[in-house]
């Protein structure tokens, strides 16, 4: 059996650099940033034990709930796996209000901080694939010195937009789109402002702009089986630990499906893993 090892690298010369999380497996070459890269947040790294593509993830903390279960998995197929994440924040510049003054005030950073991580996971990995998965895009939008009401016409506008300046950024990866699941232990057409249900169908329709690059997967039928209304406990196991996050059983059945229904995210293998399969 081989067991992972964790290891945080600090980049101390760099003013309000953060910590860039790397996953190694012992006797391999750790993987460490280059002299010239950027200050990288809480970004978490996970090499494969051999030089091999790299899957990138991106969204909010439900995307980061993905990217360790996603690598033991892969890594063992030869591709790393990077996560360009930030909790609590939208995969986009598009500027939300969230409903609340307080959290908005604490998340200021937020298209910042997206935008840097997203392009340091551009530049330095080059994902082959990339993983979208947010939850955050039903508040209203501030655009300069106005508020643009969620679910207006220029709402879905201006969400659409900044959905494909996300996309470009991506430089061309294909991208796996989550669909928002409906929260757990709140009524079907939660949140008020602009539900699950509508968020659903936006991106649905977006990815259809995009068919030949934005694939959309639904996670429903595994954590909120039968629709809406949902709870935390289905079934009697427990899947949710609040509205939307996971518990490890949830995200163990959660990449399982993920795996059964992206094949281009089942079938890609690093050079030395490639081969192995073949020769079966």
């Amino acid at each position: 059996m081989t067991f992972l090892g964790g290891r945080i690298c600090r980049r101390p010369a760099l003013r309000n650099a953060g910590l860039a999380i790397v996953l190694t497996v012992p006797g391999v070459s750790a993987w460490t940033p280059s002299a010239d890269d950027p200050p990288i947040g809480a970004s978490a790294i996970f090499p494969a034990p051999s030089e091999g593509p790299w899957v990138g993830v991106v969204g909010d903390s439900t995307g980061s709930q993905l990217a360790k279960p996603l690598a033991r998995v892969l890594n063992r197929r030869g591709v790393g796996v990077v996560s360009a994440t930030v909790g609590g924040c939208q995969p986009t510049d598009t500027i939300l209000t969230y409903q609340s003054a307080e959290y908005f005030q604490r998340h200021l950073d937020c298209p910042r901080t997206t935008l840097a991580r997203q392009r340091y996971m551009v530049r330095r990995f080059h994902p082959r694939m990339v993983i979208w998965s947010d939850i955050m895009d039903w508040s209203d939008i501030k655009l300069r010195d106005r508020v643009v009401v969620a679910g207006s016409d220029e709402w879905k506008r201006q969400m659409l937009l900044g959905w494909d300046r996300t996309l470009n950024r991506l430089d061309g990866a294909p991208v796996t789109l989550i669909l928002p699941t409906w929260w757990a232990g709140t009524p079907k057409d939660a949140p008020a402002h602009f539900s699950v249900d509508r968020q659903r169908a936006l991106f649905r329709a977006w990815a259809e702009r995009h068919s030949h690059r934005v694939t959309v997967i639904d996670l429903g039928p595994v954590i909120c089986p039968g629709g809406p209304p949902c709870e935390q406990v289905m079934h009697g196991v427990q899947l949710r630990t609040d509205y939307y996050h996971y518990t490890e059983e949830g995200i163990r059945r959660v990449i399982a499906e993920m795996m059964a229904k992206v094949p281009a995210l089942n079938n890609l293998r690093g050079p030395a893993a490639a081969q192995v399969h073949k020769s079966r």
